[in-house]
């Protein structure tokens, strides 16, 4: 007979207890959890969590966790890329400036440097929801202010693609632009603009096909009343506008032309009167420098900010009138445009006294000459509207929201200079 164990001796002999796994364990450890938590992160944070660990790096790096990151976060603009070109002196440089005004950073060369073999400048002509749209020129060619390689390039991902444009049809002028909606698909469209004399056509490239497709060719087209550089992606359609309010729009689901109404000018209006075109928040957008006569007939919200008595007599007892910032926006259906703000140009000059410092008899209307609209901001919860305005040696913002105004970035004032200001937006999207 076997004697019975003690006690204390039996537990040796049963299977070790197994350690019960933490709510946290279960979810790390749970690939779909983790990919959902990662989904709702920013797109820094996320980018970041790539380190942790290689099981990590092939969750975020898979196609279709991109799509569906940037399909669930809101492409809100964190800041502008600035391209400020001083003109026959040096080469022009990007500046990134956060929409606070709080961050400016000098964007290294190696920013645009994403394709190494290809030697040559790089040019970024347009922003869209995230993706630049980039132009390389040749650096010793006998053709070198001519583009040679294009490109659609992601600066948050650093991915980027070559595009290799459709021939026309004998045709030697063309245009590009990038389309890129995430909100509709995840796919993006570059449309390629090829027009000569009285010939038009537009080709469109498709990111899922990865093929060009001849969508529009139209004869005695007549293109020397609306600038085809210009032409901006909003509801569905690109739009184009001359600087006299005369414009067009492509339809990109049913592949053609069609009239756009033009904003409510007053007669008087004039080329120099145009200030800047382009789409934020949902809505197109159409700004312009009016006189007080002119602006007499205009209806909308005066978001100026309240001036002393005195600086208004003064302004007031000018022989030259008071001119006026006015923000035209688009009704949604295409129908008709509406005077939406209007800003008086004296309170930019009374913000920033240093403009008719080296000459106090100048009159704010004479300033107002070498003011621009560099960009107009919708869609920023905290400043409200934004105006983005480019003076001689300053880049300032007026928040129609706070009426106050920013500044963002000074740099040295030279008569042959200029400046664009492209919306940045961080994102996955893929190329």
């Amino acid at each position: 007979m076997i004697p019975s164990s003690p006690s204390h001796l039996e537990v040796s002999f049963n299977s070790p207890k197994q350690k019960k796994s933490s709510p946290v364990d279960v979810v790390l450890g749970n690939d779909d959890l983790v990919s959902e938590i990662l989904l709702h992160l920013p797109v820094k944070t996320v980018l970041k969590l790539k380190l942790i660990s290689k099981r990590w790096l092939s969750i975020i790096s898979h196609p279709s966790f991109a799509i569906r990151h940037t399909y669930l976060n809101p492409h809100t603009i964190s800041g502008l890329l600035l391209n400020v070109a001083y003109h026959f002196k040096k080469p022009s440089s990007y500046l990134y400036v956060s929409i606070d005004g709080k961050s400016v950073v000098n964007v290294s060369s190696d920013f645009l440097r994403f394709d190494p073999d290809k030697p040559g400048s790089t040019y970024v002509s347009q922003s869209c929801n995230g993706l630049l749209l980039c132009s390389k020129r040749m650096r010793y060619s006998a053709e070198r202010t001519k583009p040679t390689y294009y490109y659609v390039f992601n600066p948050t991902t650093r991915q980027f693609v070559e595009l290799t444009l459709p021939s026309g049809d004998g045709i030697r002028s063309n245009r590009i632009q990038l389309v890129f909606d995430p909100s509709k698909s995840p796919y993006y469209k570059v449309l390629c603009i090829h027009y000569f004399k009285s010939l038009l056509e537009i080709h469109v490239y498709s990111s899922e096909t990865k093929i060009w497709k001849l969508s529009l060719k139209q004869e005695n087209f007549d293109s020397s009343s609306v600038n085809l550089n210009n032409g901006v992606f909003w509801n569905g359609a690109i739009h184009w506008i001359s600087r006299m309010g005369n414009g067009f729009s492509f339809l990109l689901d049913k592949e053609c032309l069609q009239a756009m109404p033009s904003p409510p000018l007053p007669e008087s209006w004039e080329t120099n009167n145009f200030r800047y075109f382009g789409e934020s928040g949902g809505q197109l957008h159409f700004i312009g420098l009016l006189t007080g006569e002119q602006k007499a007939d205009i209806i909308g919200v005066n978001a100026s900010p309240e001036m002393p008595d005195d600086k208004m007599t003064s302004s007031s007892s000018s022989n030259i009138e008071s001119q006026y910032v006015v923000v035209y926006a688009m009704e949604k259906g295409c129908s008709k445009w509406f005077v939406k703000y209007y800003l008086d140009v004296n309170a930019i000059v009374m913000a920033y006294q240093e403009i008719t410092d080296q000459d106090p008899s100048v009159s704010p209307c004479f300033v107002s000459g070498s003011i621009y609209v560099s960009s107009f901001i919708e869609e920023n919860d905290e400043e409200g509207p934004l105006l983005v305005i480019n003076m001689p040696g300053e880049i300032i913002s007026y928040s129609f929201k706070h009426k106050t105004f920013k500044k963002l970035f000074s740099f040295h004032p030279c008569t042959h200079y200029s400046c664009y200001a492209l919306k940045f937006t961080e994102t996955l999207s893929l190329v």
